[in-house]
């Protein structure tokens, strides 16, 4: 009896360390999940004819970093050796001290890109923190964390902007609980932060995507429940290229369409 109660305790301290050490690594995890590294801006405008941009990237994190920058199509699997793309990054790889930046180069390479619109492509830094002196594998977890920012090259014949040519969409509405097309008829990339149908004061937020040139594409509802009443129109938060959100109301006009009555902010 006194031998199975012995196993018994055992047992049950074995779990607890188990689950004692489950959760200080969880806690581990939690404090430590939080990127130092930041990128000076949330988009980048490459401007054509133009060999290079310099892009800022700073530590305010308290450990020194190594991080590995590098520039990619939007794959998500892609092996970042054997990717074709059109800029360089210098230096690939580097170490950076706390409260310390580290400027990067980004350099055109010459690859042949489309002259008529923008062309789109993915900055990425990703940051390795270092294991702690006296740390064992066994019992000690390091997150690598990957920062992403999108890469805009806008052709030298095309001196507008996004944000200028924004009363060029063509906005229509397909009904309750089926959202609103959206047509891009120019040479330029929207991005945006929200939108949402109107009835009344009611919103119904919808998923946005980024549309590219001369493309169109559907903003569905975010959830199955629909908007009562008739559509009064809509509100969508555009992103500059300063990564300012502008936001914008639009209205019913003829038909199912809508159109851009004012700037709210």
């Amino acid at each position: 009896m006194l031998y199975a109660q012995g196993r018994a305790m055992k047992y049950q301290y074995a779990i607890f360390s188990k689950l004692t050490a489950l959760f200080i690594l969880l806690l581990a995890v939690s404090q430590s999940a939080f990127s130092g590294m930041t990128i000076s801006g949330t988009r980048i405008i490459f401007p054509g004819g133009e060999r290079e941009q310099t892009v800022r990237t700073t530590n305010k994190g308290p450990s020194p970093l190594l991080v590995q920058v590098w520039v990619d199509d939007g794959g998500k699997n892609d092996d970042i050796n054997k990717i074709k793309v059109p800029f360089t990054t210098t230096p690939p790889v580097y170490r950076v001290d706390p409260g310390k930046g580290q400027s990067i180069r980004l350099i055109y390479n010459g690859m042949n890109l489309p002259q008529d619109r923008e062309s789109v492509f993915w900055f990425n830094m990703l940051e390795i923190p270092p294991m702690k002196e006296g740390a064992k594998e066994t019992d000690h977890l390091e997150l690598a964390f990957r920062t992403r920012i999108k890469i805009f090259y806008r052709p030298s014949v095309l001196k507008s902007s996004s944000s200028q040519e924004i009363g060029k969409l063509t906005w229509e509405n397909l009904g309750a609980g089926k959202g609103i097309k959206v047509n891009n008829p120019t040479p330029y990339h929207f991005s945006f932060d929200s939108a949402s149908l109107m009835s009344g004061t009611v919103k119904q937020p919808l998923a946005v995507d980024m549309i590219a040139p001369f493309s169109s594409k559907v903003f569905l509802p975010e959830n199955k429940g629909s908007v009562s009443g008739a559509i009064s129109g809509a509100v969508v938060r555009v992103i500059n290229d300063y990564g300012s959100v502008i936001e914008y109301r639009l209205i019913p006009a003829s038909g199912n369409t809508l159109t851009i009555e004012r700037k709210l902010q």
